[in-house]
């Protein structure tokens, strides 16, 4: 048995639609330019590196049960290289926008690219 859509169907689509492509747009982090990566094993920040202002190749090494190399140039970051099995993080390859993240889970190595450094003494909120 086939239902059959009902006048008030449209409406709830178009709805539902709407919602999600301001979801969408709202959700987007703005690029200010400023870019910092962080380097995180752990949950503990072990690197930071200003892509923005970056003008050589920095090369990152990490050991562990897992080794590799973290491989960074101006604006963008990579896993260049990691002995993990299924490879995903170098798979990832270069990320360059505010918000992205490239995760080496075997070694629980994540980079993260955040707009502007917290460290930096920047405002981010002013309350009264």
């Amino acid at each position: 048995m086939r239902l059959k859509p009902k006048p008030g169907d449209f409406f709830i689509i178009l709805f539902i639609a709407s919602v999600a492509v301001i979801l969408m747009f709202s959700m987007r982090q703005a690029d200010t330019g400023k870019k910092t990566a962080s380097i995180i094993h752990d949950g503990v920040v072990v690197k930071r590196i200003r892509l923005d202002t970056l003008d050589h190749t920095e090369i990152f090494e990490y050991g562990g049960e897992y080794p590799g190399v973290i491989e960074a140039e101006n604006g963008r970051i990579r896993f260049r290289e990691a002995a993990c099995p299924d490879q995903v993080c170098v798979y990832t390859g270069w990320i360059s926008k505010n918000g992205q993240i490239a995760v080496c889970l075997p070694e629980r190595i994540l980079i993260k690219i955040t707009g502007v450094d917290s460290t930096e003494g920047d405002t981010d909120i002013l309350l009264r």
